[in-house]
């Protein structure tokens, strides 16, 4: 069980039940309450009416709210009686009285970077499938005690995004024969960063209850495409598919984080750095002004989620990828070395892994 998801799914739960979530602040003590807006929430509207501070509606813009009405700004007022059922009259444009809620919009294409308190909620409101939905929120004056296991903060929204069904997507899977034999490829879109990643899946000893062999593989263009001698990146990947099919039952997880997720001009440019100014790799991504590693191992543990390949073993010669997949909750049970002996052309490079990035090589 991944004791995370199994952490989170129970204030999802809480939520989905019509129940009050808090969430504190990132970088003060301030403490919101929220639930969703429907025909139960009645006794828990009355609760939020306690806590000292104004109620107001919280939607995505992508909230039926928003698509009935023609003109919808981040904040707009709108005619409410000030009652539970005044306040689910809205929805059905049905208020003409005097007295005002107040609307706010987040807007769906930039919810995983609002880092503000109303992006923060509307985003961990989202793992619950089904319509958008609207919240009603208040700041908390009075002084109140809160259920610790019903707050919520910026790190729990953050390591939510490993179970939210809207920010991955398995757009496709078909037979591939490649040099080291045949795979299933299955595609992936996700939202996170709007592209496509890729797992390399070889299940043909699943019936021996074998704990699944997985490598996680970063995008690198010039070695995996082109060859370069500069770094080991073409014979990982080659040597990852021909281990994992010689095993039987895993997968390579192909995530697109070109250059440990720097890009592939800060990359170029680093080379640059290294040849001619004789600067390791990590000094020459810090003096292009990107860290040494930018890389970010959410999206290769949504993918091994989809294909429910936990416990693992992780293929790898890098600590940072099983702390990577251990913060989302996932058991990796074993590193199984992934050696590539050096050449003149890359020894530096493998040495400056070994010696600054803490690689067991």
């Amino acid at each position: 069980m991944n004791q995370l998801k199994d952490r989170l799914e129970k204030k999802l739960d809480h939520l989905r039940r019509g129940e009050l979530l808090y969430y504190k602040a990132e970088k003060s003590e301030d403490v919101y309450a929220f639930c969703f807006l429907n025909k139960s929430a009645e006794l828990k509207i009355a609760d939020l009416m306690t806590y000292g501070g104004p109620l107001s509606l919280l939607v995505s813009d992508q909230s039926e709210i928003c698509q009935s009405r023609e003109i919808i700004e981040d904040c707009t007022v709108l005619p409410c009686e000030f009652t539970p059922q005044g306040l689910i009259n809205v929805f059905n444009n049905q208020s003409e009285t005097e007295d005002r809620v107040l609307l706010r919009v987040v807007k769906n294409h930039d919810i995983l970077e609002n880092l503000s308190v109303e992006g923060r909620i509307v985003e961990f409101a989202s793992n619950v499938e089904g319509d958008e939905h609207c919240l009603i929120y208040t700041k908390i004056y009075n002084k109140v005690n809160v259920d610790s296991s019903l707050l919520l903060n910026e790190e729990d929204v953050s390591l939510s995004r490993f179970f939210n069904p809207r920010l991955i997507e398995m757009t496709g899977m078909t037979e591939l024969d490649l040099q080291q034999g045949s795979f299933k490829l299955y595609s992936f879109y996700s939202e996170i960063d709007a592209r496509y990643h890729w797992a390399f899946v070889c299940d043909e000893k699943k019936e021996e209850k074998k704990t699944p062999l997985v490598r996680i593989e970063s995008e690198c263009l010039t070695g995996h495409v082109f060859g370069s001698l500069l770094c080991d990146c073409g014979d990982q990947l080659s040597k990852g598919l021909e281990e994992i099919k010689e095993y039987g039952y895993g997968a390579l997880v192909y995530l697109r984080q070109e250059g440990r997720g720097i890009g592939l001009k800060a990359k170029l440019d680093a080379y640059y750095l290294q040849q001619f100014h004789g600067m390791d790799t990590v000094d020459a991504n810090i003096a292009v002004g990107m860290p040494e590693d930018a890389r970010d191992y959410l999206i290769g543990a949504q993918i091994i989620n989809y294909l429910k390949f936990e416990p693992l073993k992780l293929l790898t010669n890098n600590p940072a990828k099983i702390t990577g997949l251990n913060r989302y909750g996932l058991s990796v049970e074993q590193q199984v070395s992934h050696i590539i002996p050096p050449s003149k052309h890359n020894k530096r490079y493998l040495d400056t892994k070994r010696d600054r990035m803490g690689h067991r090589i």
